[in-house]
C-alpha cells in the first residue's frame, strides 16, 4: 500500500476570477504565498518521501521548496484550454459544444479533459514505487482525473469533484487501478 497525497496548488489571480487557467504559467497570489509556510509545515508532518509535480510554476515552485526528492512531470500539467485560457467563462463565445460534453469537448487550440486525464494518470502510475508516502502537487484537472481513476469513477463524475486551492486529499493505493480514499479536499494553511 502506498499513501498518495494529492494537493492542489495555491490560489492564482485567474482561478479566483473563475477563468480557466490551463497552461498559463501564473504564480500563486501573495495571499497564497503568505499561507505557504503553514501549508508546508502541515505537509512535512505527513512523513513524505517524494514529491511529484507539474512543470507549471504555480505548482512546481512550492514542490521544489519542500526539500524532498522531486520529479517534475509534464503529464501532471493542467488541462490546456487554448484560446480560452484566462478568459472568464461568461466571456467565452461558442462554448456550448464544450459544455455539452466537457469530457470530450476540445477548446480551440486546447485539449479535452479525457486527454488531460490520460496523461496525468499515466504520469502518476509510471512514478509510483514502494510504499513510502508520496505527494502529488498539481492542478484541479489532473488531480480530479487521478482521484477518479483510483476510485473507479467516470471522468464525468471526476468533473463533479470540488477541489479548493491548497486542498489536500489522501489515497491509500493498493494497485495500479485501486485505492481507498481516506479524505478529500481538506483545507491546509
Amino acid at each position: 500500500m502506498t499513501p498518495l497525497y494529492l494537493l492542489r496548488h495555491g490560489p492564482t489571480a485567474a482561478s479566483q476570477s473563475g477563468a480557466p487557467l490551463g497552461r498559463m504559467d501564473l504564480p500563486v497570489t501573495e495571499e497564497g504565498e503568505r499561507r505557504w509556510p503553514l501549508v508546508k509545515a502541515q505537509l512535512q508532518s505527513l512523513g513524505l518521501h517524494r514529491v511529484l509535480t507539474s512543470n507549471l510554476r504555480r505548482a512546481r515552485l512550492h514542490a521544489e521548496d519542500m526539500g524532498l526528492p522531486l520529479l517534475i512531470l509534464d503529464g501532471l500539467a493542467e488541462q490546456a484550454f487554448g484560446e480560452w485560457e484566462g478568459l472568464p467563462w461568461a466571456d467565452i463565445k461558442g462554448a456550448e459544444g464544450f459544455f455539452a460534453n466537457p469530457v470530450l469537448g476540445n477548446p480551440p487550440g486546447g485539449e479535452s479533459f479525457a486527454r488531460c486525464a490520460s496523461r496525468a494518470v499515466q504520469a502518476v502510475q509510471g512514478a509510483l514505487s514502494g510504499e513510502e508516502p508520496i505527494l502529488v502537487l498539481a492542478h484541479g484537472g489532473s488531480l480530479r482525473a487521478i482521484l477518479a481513476h483510483f476510485m473507479g469513477l467516470s471522468l464525468e463524475r471526476a468533473l463533479d469533484l470540488a477541489w479548493q486551492p491548497f486542498g489536500l486529499s489522501k489515497l491509500e493505493v493498493h494497485g495500479p487501478n485501486k485505492a481507498v480514499l481516506r479524505f478529500h479536499n481538506q483545507a491546509l494553511g
